[in-house]
């Protein structure tokens, strides 16, 4: 009994601490205002579990975008000197999955998306809607002081001089020099999830630029076996997918 109020106590300082942080901290971000910053052909590719997922804005209205998603397995491709827009262009050989979602900009809802490899329309069961979830998550700035360094503390005494950790921008290919990023941070709704209740952050780049900049290009998930990191190898511009596809997404019942 004993153990367990002590346990309580620590989540409760825990809980107390990160919202009076919370509310110290203005600066705030949805996903969904930055993705309204994307044009069409705009692509990232990202790597997480030995799997790289490529994903395309194929097209962009007031209302909504739509996206295109292809994953394929990470030994099926030699990064090195890979285009990845080439291989979109040749109908991306070896991919295992390729659907096209559209992401309501107001909202940044999506309930439904469309695959191209089993040609059909298919609902995404609530507690698995990862992306819709994660464009509506209100993410606060992590203080300067408060981010992390590269390399080991220095002994007590002496001055901190370690830079700030920051991840590569790749822009087609190539890491692009100089680009500084502001992390952002927040918890994962208790939804039941995996992800249930887990600290998120990401980083983006503080300036836009020719490279896409409103979609994280590192992602870290505290609070699973370890963490969870979901990092961005490449992006670009110009890409082309399949388009809409021709059959026509099934009309719903009213009420």
């Amino acid at each position: 009994m004993r153990k367990r109020m002590h346990k309580n106590f620590y989540i409760f300082l825990i809980a107390f601490f990160c919202c009076h942080f919370y509310q110290l901290n203005g600066q705030e971000l949805y996903l969904k205002d930055k993705l309204r910053k994307a044009t069409p052909g705009d692509y990232i590719v990202t790597l997480q579990n030995k799997t790289y997922t490529f994903l395309l804005i194929d097209t962009f209205a007031s209302h909504a975008i739509s996206l295109e998603e292809i994953t394929v397995p990470s030994q099926s491709i030699q990064v090195e000197g890979f285009s990845w827009k080439k291989w979109v262009e040749q109908n991306a050989p070896g991919h295992t999955s390729w659907v096209r979602y559209v992401i309501d900009t107001a909202s940044g809802h999506l309930g439904e998306y469309f695959s191209y490899t089993k040609n059909g329309w298919y609902t995404i069961p609530e507690g698995e809607n990862f992306l819709s979830t994660l464009l509506n998550l209100k993410f606060y700035n992590i203080p300067i002081k408060e981010r992390r360094k590269v390399g080991p503390p220095p002994p007590s005494q002496a001055s901190d001089r370690r830079p700030y950790w920051q991840p590569k921008l790749i822009f087609e290919g190539k890491v692009i020099p100089g680009i500084s990023f502001e992390a952002w941070r927040t918890f994962w709704p208790k939804d039941g999830s995996e992800l249930s209740g887990k600290i998120i952050e990401i980083y983006l780049p503080q300036t836009a630029g020719l490279y896409p900049s409103y979609f994280p290009y590192w992602l870290q998930v505290s609070g699973i076996v370890g963490k969870a990191k979901i990092h961005m190898i490449d992006s670009g511009k110009g890409a082309r997918g399949r388009g809409a596809p021709a059959k026509e997404r099934p009309l719903r019942k009213a009420g």
